[in-house]
């Protein structure tokens, strides 16, 4: 039910007024990062006024609705004592997840599932307190043990799609699918952030393959709606600039298209 809810977003404010809503912004040192569906964009603070956080934004992220479960975790990580000593009392027990840490550092794999096991416990603790960001700390730590595990890699995934963050969902799939090429649930995922990033056409064959790999009733929901989508975008004309792509219906004025081209290069170079 977390997972389900709108994400908050943070709104750059810059100097000369304008605003930017982001899902996701992360200051450093001398600049602002922020998630777009084209990947990780970048802003000098020099042009910041501030950064207002925590507004639900209205997104027109069209895989932003797409109704997708979270990927199920490896059963050879199946440790019910392990969850139950790593989460007690409504709280993660941090000082028996050091100590499995401990142990899993020489490289034994049953301590290596444990300390996956205990991690992924807490992740689900703090997805429930609506804690996102300490979840995917508990899975990037749990992959720094595992940085195989496909069932790791699967969730950490997820948590970044459903934030709309295409860009490191896609490089955590990438890993995923080098350790299971056949994995019907990293297809999945894949065509979901492809389709975030608007690459509809890899979304499509990404889908294909999943149910190639297992029937799946979300994946075939998924794959009708990209594939109606490029119906309607093959009757429409496209141009592009050095920063955009524009479609437009095939009746339309081209002299129109080029002149909205220039105008929006204006605008991203001012």
């Amino acid at each position: 039910m977390v997972l389900a809810l709108p994400a908050l977003a943070d709104t750059i404010v810059l100097k000369n007024g304008r605003r930017i809503v982001a899902v996701r912004v992360v200051e450093e040192k001398d600049h602002i990062s922020y998630e777009t569906a084209a990947g990780r964009l970048r802003l000098p603070r020099s042009i910041i006024a501030r950064i207002e956080r925590g507004a639900i934004p209205s997104t027109t992220d069209r895989a932003a609705n797409l109704e997708i479960t979270p990927p199920p975790l490896a059963t050879n990580l199946s440790y019910a004592d392990v969850t139950a000593l790593a989460v007690r009392g409504g709280s993660v027990d941090r000082e028996y997840i050091s100590r499995l840490e401990v142990a899993a550092q020489g490289g034994n794999a049953a301590a290596i599932n444990r300390v996956a096991v205990a991690h992924h416990a807490a992740a689900q603790l703090d997805l429930k307190r609506g804690e996102t960001e300490q979840a995917i700390n508990h899975y990037r730590r749990a992959l720094t043990f595992a940085p195989e595990q496909t069932g790791l890699l699967l969730q950490i995934a997820y948590l970044h799609l459903r934030r709309s963050e295409y860009t490191p969902a896609l490089d955590y799939l990438e890993r995923a699918r080098r350790a299971s090429p056949d994995s019907p649930e990293v297809a999945k995922l894949a065509g979901w952030a492809l389709y975030g990033q608007n690459r509809t056409e890899q979304a499509v064959e990404e889908w294909q393959r999943a149910l190639r790999l297992r029937p799946d009733a979300q994946v075939e929901q998924a794959l009708e709606k990209a594939r109606q989508e490029l119906n309607v975008e093959a009757r429409y004309r496209e141009g592009e600039s050095r920063h955009f792509v524009l479609r437009y219906h095939g009746g339309a004025a081209p002299d129109l298209a080029r002149e909205v081209l220039r105008t929006l290069e204006e605008h991203f170079r001012a």
